[in-house]
């Protein structure tokens, strides 16, 4: 019985307000027994123009970076 826990961004959204555009990202956490998912959580957050996003996986990155310039 191996328990591993798996972090990614799984979802990034690109959204235009009248304030101007953000990126949404969501962020999966999963438990894992054994290869199977045993509990999931999700947590959402937004980055905007300005943001330091230096932080974040290489793929909301990338996708800030095109956003943003």
């Amino acid at each position: 019985m191996a328990l591993t826990k798996e972090v990614s961004a799984d979802k990034i959204e690109v959204v235009t307000t009248t304030e101007g555009t953000v990126v949404q990202v969501r962020t999966a956490t999963k438990v894992l027994e054994d290869g199977e998912v045993i509990s999931s959580s999700y947590h959402r957050h937004v980055i905007n123009s300005g943001d330091d996003y230096s932080s974040e996986p290489t793929n909301v990155q990338a996708v800030c970076s095109a956003v943003f310039s």
